[in-house]
C-alpha cells in the first residue's frame, strides 16, 4: 500500500459512499409519505411502489420548482422569496408557508427567550 493510498481512501471507498448515498436519497421522504398516507386512511403500511412512486412525484416536484426559483430570481441563488412568487397563485400552498414561516419565527424567539434566561 501507498501512503497515499491510507491519507486518501481508496476508490472502492468512494464507491461505496456514493452507493450509501445513492440509496439514502431513494428513500429521502419514506417516513413522513407512510405517515401522510396514514393519516388519509390509507393502511399503516402502504405498499412498497405506492411509497416510491410518491416519492418520485415529490422529488419531481421539489426539483421542478428550484429550477424555476432558479430562473426567477438572482442567478444560482434561491431566495425565499422565489418561492414566494411561484406558489402565489395556489392559495393552500402560499397559506401553509405563511404558516411554517411564521410558526418557524415563534419557535426562534421562544428559543431566544429560554437560552437568555440564566439559571439562578
Amino acid at each position: 500500500m501507498d501512503e497515499t493510498e491510507d491519507l486518501f481512501g481508496s476508490d472502492e471507498e468512494e464507491e461505496k459512499k456514493e452507493k450509501t448515498s445513492g440509496e439514502d436519497k431513494k428513500f429521502l421522504f419514506r417516513r413522513e409519505l407512510r405517515a401522510m398516507l396514514y393519516g388519509f386512511g390509507d393502511e399503516k403500511m402502504p405498499f412498497d411502489k405506492t411509497l416510491e412512486t410518491l416519492e418520485a412525484i415529490v422529488i419531481d416536484y421539489i426539483k421542478e420548482l428550484c429550477i424555476s426559483a432558479l430562473k426567477v430570481g438572482k442567478p444560482d441563488r434561491i431566495a425565499l422569496e422565489d418561492i414566494h412568487y411561484l406558489i402565489r397563485r395556489d392559495p393552500k400552498k402560499f397559506a401553509r408557508v405563511k404558516d411554517l414561516l411564521s410558526m418557524s419565527e415563534e419557535l426562534k424567539k421562544a428559543r431566544k427567550q429560554f437560552d437568555d434566561v440564566k439559571p439562578i
